[in-house]
């Protein structure tokens, strides 16, 4: 016997010693998994609006140099019903997968998951452009002496460094935003991923 034909004969011996899954138990598996995901997906959002609140209600100072307007940190509330909106989403999302009993519920679930988070990291990430944008704008023109003395003095020169100052900064703050919701949600969404492509091939 040569050594192709021993090593079928090892394979087949090692695999009656391995549990073959069944459909219903891989079912199982994936479908705690899921549910495990999401519900961690819920609780981050929770922890990420504690902390927003507690930092707009906090609002701190660096030796009052930089006087942003109230109507600026008006924006920010502005934006908790929409966060809130979202993890009332997310909630439903991990009772409906919980629930679930079929695998193609399951895998509109998931579908509807992973548009969700994408949506809410989508809004995040507008949000935080467009309020670096206005922040770095302001603080800009009180660094210059307020919004009279650059109008009277300044130039081309000076509105183009302003506004390309404005876009490195907004698109520095946005990149840390974007770091920060992939190791949050980015991680997390990979394994809804795995899930739902397992989920795919028990349809078949």
């Amino acid at each position: 016997m040569d050594e192709l034909e021993l090593l079928k004969k090892d394979w087949k011996n090692a695999e009656k010693h391995y549990p073959s899954l069944s459909h219903d138990e891989i079912y199982k598996m994936t479908h705690s998994k899921s549910s495990s995901i999401v519900k961690w997906i819920f609780y981050i959002s929770l922890i990420e609006l504690g902390l927003g609140l507690i930092l707009a209600l906090v609002n701190p100072r660096i030796d009052n140099e930089i006087i942003y307007p109230t109507w600026l940190e008006a924006i920010g509330y502005f934006t908790i019903p929409v966060l809130i909106y979202f993890i009332v989403m997310f909630y439903k999302n991990y009772k409906s997968i919980s629930a679930t009993d079929n695998v193609r519920k399951l895998i509109k679930n998931i579908l509807k998951t992973r548009k969700t988070v994408k949506y809410y990291v989508l809004f995040n990430l507008i949000f935080t452009g467009i309020f670096s944008a206005i922040a770095v704008f302001i603080a800009y023109i009180q660094a210059s002496g307020g919004y009279e003395k650059f109008n009277e003095t300044a130039h081309f020169k000076e509105y183009a460094i302003l506004v390309l100052v404005i876009v490195l900064f907004s698109a520095l703050f946005i990149a840390i935003a974007y770091g920060l919701y992939y190791l949050l949600y980015g991680i997390l969404l990979k394994r809804l991923n795995r899930n739902y492509d397992e989920l795919k091939k028990l349809e078949v």
